[in-house]
């Protein structure tokens, strides 16, 4: 990168004449210098009545392409309401959004005593703020905002009730990231003359990976204004009088609403006097926006076995579209090399897959139920425990089997017909090739063993089958010389199909979005696919799947049953 002063003299002479011809009296005392980044620095002052500032201007190398940014230089404290943080750059008339390559340095030297004066105190020593020149989005003002309380739209609506002051709460913290503390209202206990708590939307699942503070609420008569000025607990029990202990020894927490209808929390760590003062970040009141019917599906109960990447991710978009029950079976830990595809992290290696995404589920919305079932289909496990798992299975109303492995598939097969459930299936091909997905409904699509005998006879006809993975997870040879390896976006391209699939099947549209009962998807060439998106639905010729029924009484050999039953 060209340093622009050397490189554009004329440039150079035009910024330095400009500034020298500044002769007002408020301007003084410039000094040139290079900074460690070899960055052309201004050093001077600007003086008013009431103070004299030192200011620091920078030409980035990037000039004149972009302002030069004018810093205050050893205050410990804002020098102006338009200032990005202690000691930042001062936000100017002359912006990015504004700037044009003909104005000087000596123009933001300008704009940056205007604003001073402009905020200036009067006689009284009231500070009158500058005129904003555009709306600053509360995202960017928060960048500074090392302790954040985030109120929910279901939340904020219970704490502006008018029977909850004095009411207990719990509120969890996050203090996981040390550069930012995250406080959440996690419970709102029964207000005065109530027995019920205040049902809210925060999960209990926070509980597991937050510090929990208990604490009041309370209504006062002070504006945000005076609460903001709140730094101990001295200040706070003026604030809200006698009506709770507020202990210097303990830990504990404190929600007050000001006068004009804005919430503070305020947390006490024990053994001073100081309190930790959080920013109050208000959700914004946005529709539903799964695209679903989420009062439908949050009725529907799902099975997932097999909790690997596929599964993971698929578990994952349920919840997140309005599933609300799931049963997870899986007996396998999370190792370090799944991470690579897996829709879990670090925080999670070494955990049963199953028990970590029934906590994920339930950190997606706290109405989830998510049991899980640390085992694997025909696995050597007790008889109650595997007779527990079918169970559960069997209650639900949607089966799904990402194993990928044939003797899972031939029990959720058995399970879904004997119960009328929608059974869908599928797995990636080695590589990241692509995929096979599959249903089947009872009346509407042919019997399991009969799709898969269906994508037998595909494979059969498509000279040869689809290349199976040879080694870990998915990779595997497709012809080529070297080894092909599923990324996470094949696997997750695939597993949202999946995804669809099994929604379509468990909102049971009808008609259907998917025509056929089973898809053979290609993700890359190679194999019988041409290209990306090369989608092969199959024809199954069989009947459709029959309902259960119950048998009849007539058909029972009656004597034989009594002989096996001593009776």
């Amino acid at each position: 990168w060209m340093l622009w002063w050397s490189g554009y003299p004329s440039r150079l002479q035009k910024e330095r004449r400009a500034i020298a011809q500044i002769d007002d009296g408020w301007f003084a005392n410039p000094e040139w210098s290079l900074d460690e980044q070899k960055r052309l620095r201004l050093i001077f002052d600007i003086v008013l009545p009431h103070r004299r500032y030192k200011l620091s201007m920078a030409y980035h190398n990037s000039f004149p392409a972009s302002p030069p940014s004018v810093h205050p230089v050893g205050e410990t404290e804002r020098v102006s309401g338009h200032q990005y943080g202690v000691g930042g750059e001062l936000c100017l008339s002359i912006r990015s959004d504004n700037w044009s390559p003909d104005i000087t340095g000596a123009d933001m030297i300008r704009s940056a005593h205007c604003l001073l004066e402009i905020e200036a105190p009067d006689d009284d020593g009231e500070i009158l703020p500058a005129p904003s020149a555009h709306d600053v989005p509360v995202e960017q003002v928060l960048r500074n905002a090392h302790a954040r309380f985030y109120i929910d739209a279901p939340t904020c609506d219970a704490l502006c009730r008018d029977d909850v002051d004095g009411s207990c709460v719990e509120v969890a913290v996050d203090l996981r990231d040390t550069s930012c503390h995250i406080a959440h209202v996690l419970s709102i206990g029964p207000p005065p003359r109530h027995s019920r708590a205040i049902p809210i939307e925060t999960p209990p699942a926070l509980r597991e990976t937050h510090l929990v503070y208990s604490g009041r609420f309370f209504v006062v008569e002070s504006p945000s204004a005076v609460s903001a000025s709140i730094k101990t607990v001295g200040q706070l029990r003026n604030v809200i009088g006698h009506r709770a202990a507020l202990p210097t020894d303990s830990r504990w927490s404190c929600v007050i609403r000001t006068a004009d209808q804005k919430l503070v929390l305020f947390l006490h760590f024990g053994g001073s006097d100081d309190l930790y003062v959080f920013k109050t970040i208000y959700a914004p009141r946005d529709p539903p926006r799964s695209g679903l019917d989420g009062a439908d599906l949050a009725t529907k109960r799902v099975g997932i076995v097999g909790l690997g990447s596929v599964g993971s991710k698929v578990a994952t978009s349920l919840g997140r579209s309005g599933v609300r029950r799931f049963d997870l079976v899986d007996g396998d830990i999370l190792h370090a090399g799944n991470l690579e595809r897996h829709d879990c992290d670090w925080l999670d290696v070494g955990r049963h897959k199953a028990k970590l995404m029934a906590r994920r589920l339930k950190l997606i919305a706290a109405d989830i139920q998510a049991i899980p079932w640390t085992t694997a289909l025909g696995a050597q496990v007790s008889s109650e425990e595997a007779g527990n798992v079918r169970a559960a299975l069997a209650a639900c109303d949607l089966l799904i089997d990402a194993t990928a492995n044939p003797d899972v598939f031939n029990h959720l097969a058995l399970i879904a017909m004997r119960n009328d459930q929608p059974f869908v299936w599928g797995s990636v091909y080695a590589g990241g090739l692509g995929g096979e997905i599959a249903r089947s409904r009872a009346g509407k699509d042919p019997s399991p063993f009969d799709i898969r005998q269906a994508m037998t006879q595909f494979y059969g006809a498509a000279d040869g089958r689809p290349p199976l993975a040879a080694g870990r997870g998915y990779d595997g040879s497709v012809g080529q010389d070297r080894p092909l390896i599923a990324t996470d976006a094949d696997v997750s391209v695939f597993a949202a199909h999946m995804t669809a699939y099994a929604l379509d099947a468990l909102v049971d549209h009808d008609p259907s979005v998917y025509g056929a009962p089973a898809y053979v998807i290609g993700l890359k060439q190679g194999w019988l696919f041409e290209g990306p998106f090369d989608t092969r639905p199959l024809t199954v010729d069989a009947p459709v799947r029959e309902r259960s029924t119950v048998p009849n009484v007539a058909e029972l050999d009656v004597a034989f049953l009594s002989e096996l039953l001593g009776e």
